[in-house]
């Protein structure tokens, strides 16, 4: 029995099938891309399969060729303004109707397997929470991007589903991912601020931020290793978890603590005059998620942030690049 990944090759997917050969279960990827060839070294032959979730034959094809425990439904466009002018029905597409799609084909499944999704923060939008933090079941989800309001659809589609073909479904909205595993896929448009930092420099750049970008930024380790949590808890009281950093910290941090490392360059905030080189999609920085539940449920808690996140970024890179 193996567990499937959809958008197995990105960022949170590659993070994901990381914690779970770490756990010796068995992963079969799927998507539109293999895994790049620079990271092959590190996961080895894991077996791919090329597909499409917007395409059911794809599934289909996937399916009666891969014994299925379970499926962590990752496979998703986060569109920047830009591509949601240029092609908002392609996102609608992925994010909504492709987990319509993968629902109808593991419904054939017997016995059905677990279906994870991952939704996302964006789904709260930018409207500050009362209580300092976004809870679930009681901050009611406002979402303003394109990417949002296809993820909360996506989120609605999988419960009615789930309803409807008795699924056992468990949704994850993730805070602000960033990390090893991310790359430029075309599927993301705007790298994580902490990456966008990292490529400057390699491109001799000084960094000029917008602000000092606080958030409950997760670190893909622990993202990886929190989607395994909720795979192997026997039992949840809950569909919907969030799971972000439990933390705040900045970019501006992430500068400094990567100042002790080779290849740094200078940072600092834009003053009067400056222009910021580093995109960021929110004009004020967002709340925070509340993970009590999903620890209270999983057990798991983040860990990574900070010098300790920064010197394990360094060591993955290193990896990679050779």
């Amino acid at each position: 029995m193996r567990i499937v990944i959809t958008g197995g090759t990105g960022f949170v997917g590659l993070a994901v099938t990381e914690a779970l050969k770490q756990a010796n279960l068995e992963v079969v990827l799927f998507g539109r891309g293999a895994v790049p060839a620079r990271f092959s070294a590190q996961f080895g032959s894991i077996p791919f399969v090329v597909g499409d979730v917007t395409v059911p034959a794809d599934l289909e094809r996937l399916f009666s060729s891969v014994e299925t425990q379970a499926v962590i439904h990752l496979a998703a466009v986060t569109p920047d303004r830009d591509a949601e002018m240029g092609d908002p029905a392609a996102v609608i597409a992925v994010n909504v109707a492709g987990t319509a799609n993968l629902m109808r084909s593991i419904v054939r499944l017997s016995p059905r397997p677990r279906l994870i999704l991952a939704s996302s923060v964006a789904v709260y939008g930018e409207t500050a929470p009362e209580k300092g933090a976004y809870r679930e079941g009681e901050f009611i989800p406002s979402p303003t991007s394109l990417y949002g309001i296809s993820k909360l659809a996506a989120e609605a589609t999988a419960i009615r589903l789930a309803k409807l073909y008795e699924i056992d479904l468990a949704i994850i909205r993730l805070g602000p991912v960033y990390g090893p595993w991310e790359y430029k896929t075309g599927l993301r448009p705007i790298l994580s601020p902490h990456a966008q930092v990292v490529d400057l420099w390699q491109q001799g750049e000084n960094v000029v931020l917008p602000r000092s970008l606080k958030g409950d930024w997760l670190y893909s380790r622990d993202a990886g290793a929190g989607i395994a949590a909720i795979l192997g808890a026997k039992a949840l009281n809950h569909t919907v978890y969030n799971l972000g950093g439990g933390v705040i910290s900045s970019v501006a941090d992430w500068c400094e603590e990567l100042q002790a490392f080779p290849g740094h360059r200078g940072w600092k905030i834009a003053g009067e005059g400056d222009t910021p080189n580093l995109k960021f999609g929110l004009a004020a920085d967002r709340s925070p998620l509340d993970i009590e539940r999903f620890v209270a449920d999983t057990g798991f808690r983040p860990t990574l942030s900070g010098r300790e996140a920064a010197e394990d970024y360094v060591r993955w890179l290193s990896s990679v690049n050779g």
